[in-house]
């Protein structure tokens, strides 16, 4: 697959798996913010791909003339695009765990300082 999407989910893949390093790293409000936004904004392309790729899918099962190869072509697609989103929704939720977790820390240091 040479989507124009795949390049942006392995970056984003990458970003996610970089805050998420253990020992985690420090990161900023604003970088969580704009990690979930991303993310979840590529859940949204990815999900609408897949859906097309199912479609597709689902109208060459119906056509009693199309090949066994462009059956097995359209499910490896489907397939392996959804273990790409399966694995973005899995980072993103690791994501928001890590971003409850520095938000309860940020909210002790500053009832510690009062």
């Amino acid at each position: 697959m040479a989507e124009p999407w795949l390049e942006l989910d392995a970056v984003l893949r990458g970003q996610l798996r970089d805050v998420l390093q253990d020992p985690p790293r420090p990161v900023t409000e604003s970088e969580l913010r704009k990690l979930l936004e991303d993310g979840r904004a590529c859940i949204l392309i990815l999900g609408g791909e897949l859906d097309r790729l199912e479609a597709r899918l689902a109208q060459l099962d119906g056509d009693p003339n199309t090949s066994f190869s462009a059956l097995t072509d359209a499910l490896r697609r489907v397939t392996e695009l959804r273990k790409h989103v399966e694995e973005l929704r899995a980072l993103l939720d690791a994501l928001e765990t890590r971003a409850r977790a520095v938000r309860a820390t940020w909210q002790r240091q500053i009832v510690e300082r009062a």
